[in-house]
């Protein structure tokens, strides 16, 4: 079969979740003897770098004014050409334009990947998060109008496409995400030296609700000042992060470190548990993440973690401080229990993998050609 895949997330994203998703389902397919083809002309995302996979290069290295605009312009033109020519079975666009419309209605089926409904369940209590995103509110209800079939990456975020936005369940089909992060010795042995910590990953604002987390800890950080938070990615500490760690009086204790696959894995590896208290995910590769380096996890009992985690984690609900701090003391003083539940989140983590993913979309392809 051939597939075509587009320029858009590797136009807006250097490093992510949607441009690994899609890279490790291009590799996955032709593991299956398919051929996949991507539009990508410009990029400087790490995964166009892999030119069995990718035929762009970069742009003009130094910056000026319009280069955004102009890479955006040429990458949509060249996405547009090979669209036209039609030589693809399946098109598969890797975000949420709809400049291929036009150009593919009646001609060749597509599929639209959903991540989660992020904007549209939670835009009420963070007005924010939809600046610069009501266009991709727009193009997401044609999309999901037009497109011969949705992939979910969780039943949570299947049933919500369902409930904002009508569509029938059986256009709707669910492929997990799996791992691809895993520690080398080398990094495993540097994280050690970081003594005894918890592990929060990722973005920190608005949903991710790590402002609640941490005040929930701050009695057990203050009793146990051994113990550290290790906040890895999401850019340096904020001016209001920094005032509320020195209020809690715990700002010694609470770093925030840059990461890459290997060193974060080496992190997971050598954490006193990993905690994610995200009001919401699609899904929740940080949970993957965590299970397959051996990482003890605590979970929010919120939208797809439950659905991924299984009992491999312990639960708390993330609005309620008090349960916040007895879900994370019963691993700080148990280490029979973390024991326990790395065992369990290594099982887990076996029941997804790209391969899987790959094979699935696969057969989702085909039941719409």
């Amino acid at each position: 079969m051939r597939i075509l895949f587009d320029h858009q997330i590797y136009h807006y994203q250097n490093y992510g979740g949607i441009s690994r998703y899609f890279y490790e389902l291009s590799k996955g397919l032709l593991r299956l003897d398919n051929d996949c083809q991507n539009t990508i002309f410009l990029s400087e995302n790490e995964f166009t770098t892999e030119k069995s996979l990718y035929n762009s290069r970069k742009f003009i290295p130094f910056e000026f004014r319009g280069k955004g605009s102009i890479k955006k312009y040429l990458n949509q033109k060249v996405s547009e050409n090979i669209i036209k020519k039609g030589k693809y079975d399946i098109f598969h666009p890797t975000y949420y334009d709809t400049y291929f419309l036009d150009g593919i209605l009646g001609k060749r089926p597509f599929v639209v990947t959903f991540y989660d409904l992020i904007h549209e369940k939670f835009s009420h209590r963070y007005p924010d998060i939809l600046t610069g995103f009501d266009q991709v509110l727009a193009n997401r209800k044609k999309l999901l109008k037009e497109a011969s079939a949705i992939i979910a990456i969780s039943n949570s975020t299947k049933r919500d496409i369902i409930e904002y936005y009508g569509i029938d369940e059986n256009r709707i089909h669910v492929t997990y995400l799996a791992n691809s992060v895993n520690a080398a010795d080398s990094e495993v042995a540097s994280a050690n030296k970081l003594g005894d910590y918890i592990l929060f990953v990722g973005n920190r604002g608005a949903y991710k609700n790590f402002n609640t987390f941490i005040e929930a800890i701050q009695p057990l950080l203050i009793k146990e000042r051994n113990i550290k938070v290790i906040c890895a990615g999401g850019g340096a500490f904020q001016q209001n992060e920094i005032s509320l760690l020195s209020s809690l009086n715990i700002q010694n204790q609470v770093s925030q470190v840059p990461i890459n696959d290997n060193s974060l894995a080496s992190l997971y590896t050598n954490a006193l548990l990993f905690a994610f208290p995200s009001l919401y995910e699609g899904f929740g590769i940080p949970v993957l993440e965590a299970f397959s380096n051996g990482c003890p996890t605590i979970l929010s009992k919120v939208s797809s973690l439950p659905e991924i985690g299984e009992d491999a984690a312990l639960y708390f609900d993330p609005e309620n401080k008090e349960n916040i701090l007895e879900q994370v003391e019963k691993f700080i003083y148990s280490p029979g229990l973390r024991e326990e539940y790395k065992i369990k989140g290594l099982e887990q983590a076996k029941k997804f993998s790209w391969d899987l993913m790959s094979a699935q979309t696969l057969d989702i392809y085909k039941s719409i050609l």
